[in-house]
């Protein structure tokens, strides 16, 4: 014990603990100590704090460094979680695509299969026709030969029926078509070129003759060595087949390859006497008349021809409203289908807000409304592929028999399957640029507002060559039709001069597509071009969709640039705009 005076003890462990308890008994006794209680205790807290001591401090930064470590051993645990998440995603996106490209692989074998299996069945079922008509065809000339009218009628019924299983009527188109077949089947030749009504001169048939020739066989046909029917059956001796021939119509005077006639050749002399007493004017007479025949014969095949034409051009333009109208309704409902994706995208982000826990309900929703979209985008695909093929097949049957400019010829609505889509790849296969010919200037006003680079001839800005450097190669980069605007001034040669101008030779190389062979466009980059226009930019697959169009309100533009480029003649729809 210090026996200091005036220095105050300090309280020990055990009286402070006392107070420390005795202090909430305090504040809970009555009210007058109740306030001493608390005055005393705000003149305590207005004693300044005590600084604390440096076991206090070792033990935060203990408590901070351990925290520190717990964090970083949290956040490798969490990023080896994700690394092995997204390495099983990687891993399962590559067993999909394998699995995907076996499948496809699969279908594309199965259709190449199919295809050649319908090919094969294609060719063999031709082949079984092509057998049948040279046996129908040896069938005729036997029994013409032999004198059969029976065999002879069953040939031609064979034939009557055949073309009642494909479908040919019996009105005046079908009449026609019938008559044409019949006749094709009777001029038919052997090896030696002698038709069935030769060979029945030749075996002295005089009704087979007579029967033939009233089905359509020709009487002055020649056959083996220019020799006639009539020739031959004088030469056999056949009198009364060369009766018949002759009031057939049967030319005597027509000489075989050797320069002899049917009277020198004639075996007996009562077939020479019938030859040589024979008045020519009925020859003649029958010669016109036969003449006169085939003429109406031809001209009703003609018309037959055009108005099987303007049938089958009707039936396409209803097969192309028919298509149409059924592009119109896949993109409705594609349209729709778009709709209820984006209503149940909209749903599931409702749920997750307001943790409703319908998470995979509305998810489910949204795949459905995914496989939804695919499938009508495919279907919409399709149609307008269909679509597009029946608008060229129309194309292609209305310009059928026309005498106009080569080339060819669409409406202002087909632009884009013509220029754009090259629906039939008759652009490709041609080899050459299109010339747009369009004296309306629709075309120019169509291509400026699509996805390409537009130059403007008559703009002398336009046709600068630094400004030409930089659109050909936009073009290249992006896969992008280049459109020269010619308007109706014939510009196409200022046009090559500034493509001169732009490099040496590049006129010629862009008009014959060299420059897209290989990496000749890159002679076009210059080291201040920038990063976008780098030589791995240039994807081969934009480059295959490069387009040059030159397209002009001239209708007959000069000779030499239509044999450079392909002319593209736009048609209004009759009756103007």
């Amino acid at each position: 014990m210090s026996s200091k005076k005036g220095v105050p003890k300090a309280p020990s462990a055990k009286w402070q603990a006392t107070l420390r308890r005795a202090r909430p008994r305090a504040a809970a006794g009555k009210p007058g100590e109740s306030g001493q209680a608390q005055r005393k205790t705000g003149q305590q807290a207005k004693a300044p704090a005590l600084p604390p001591g440096p076991e206090s401090a070792t033990g935060s930064a203990a408590e901070g460094q351990a925290a520190t470590v717990i964090q970083c051993a949290l956040r490798r645990f969490l990023a080896r979680k994700e690394l092995a998440r997204r390495r099983q995603e990687h891993r399962e996106y590559l067993e999909q695509m394998e699995k995907l490209q076996r499948e496809a692989f699969l279908a594309l074998v199965r259709r190449e299969r199919e295809a050649a299996r319908r090919r094969q069945e294609a060719e063999a079922e031709a082949e079984r026709r092509r057998q049948e008509e040279r046996r129908r065809r040896a069938r005729l000339l036997d029994a013409a030969f032999d004198g059969d009218l029976g065999e002879i009628a069953a040939v031609l019924r064979e034939v009557d029926d055949l073309l009642t299983g494909e479908g040919v009527g019996h009105d005046e188109a079908g009449a026609v078509r019938r008559r044409q077949r019949r006749v094709a089947l009777l001029e038919c030749e052997d090896p030696r070129g002698n038709t069935p009504l030769s060979e029945a001169a030749a075996g002295g048939q005089s009704q087979a003759i007579r029967l033939l020739a009233e089905q359509g066989a020709s009487p002055n046909c020649k056959g083996a060595f220019g020799r006639t029917p009539l020739y031959r059956a004088a030469f056999g001796g056949h009198l009364e087949a060369v009766e018949v021939l002759l009031k057939l119509g049967a030319d005597p005077r027509v000489y075989a390859d050797d320069g002899s006639t049917p009277a020198q050749v004639a075996s007996l002399d009562a077939v020479a006497s019938v030859l040589q007493s024979w008045d020519l004017s009925l020859t003649e007479a029958m010669l016109r008349n036969m003449e006169a025949e085939r003429q109406r014969r031809a001209q009703e095949a003609e018309r037959n021809k055009e108005a099987e034409a303007k049938r089958c051009a009707r039936g396409m333009n209803l097969k192309v409203q028919q298509l149409a109208k059924e592009q119109q309704q896949c993109h409705k409902e594609l349209q729709q289908a778009y709709c209820e994706l984006s209503r149940r995208v909209t749903e599931h982000d409702k749920c997750e807000q307001r943790h409703m826990g319908k998470a995979e309900l509305t998810l489910q929703a949204i795949k459905d409304a995914e496989a939804q979209v695919d499938r009508l985008r495919r279907e919409a695909q399709k149609a307008e592929e269909s679509l597009a093929m029946a608008r060229l097949e129309l194309r292609e049957q209305t310009q059928e028999g026309e005498e106009e400019a080569p080339g060819l010829k669409c409406q202002v609505t087909e632009l884009h399957d013509v220029l754009m889509k090259d629906v039939g790849d008759r652009i490709r296969a041609d080899g050459r640029w299109p010339l747009v010919i369009d004296p309306s200037g629709q075309a120019a006003t169509f291509l400026r507002y699509q996805d390409t680079n537009y130059l403007d001839a008559v703009n002398p800005d336009h046709l600068r060559p630094e400004r030409i450097r930089l659109a050909l190669l936009g073009a290249l980069r992006y896969g992008k039709p280049l459109v020269f605007d010619l308007r109706e001034v014939d510009l196409f040669p200022a046009v090559q001069r500034q493509l001169e101008a732009v490099q040496p030779g590049l006129a010629e190389e862009l008009l014959s597509r060299r420059l897209l062979d290989g990496d000749r466009y890159q002679s076009l980059l210059r080291p201040n071009d920038g990063p976008e226009y780098g030589p791995t930019q240039f994807q081969e697959a934009r480059l295959g969709q490069f387009r040059l169009f030159f397209v002009t309100k001239v209708q007959w533009p000069p000779a030499e640039q239509l044999q450079v480029l392909l002319p593209v003649r736009v048609q209004l729809p009759r009756g103007g705009l």
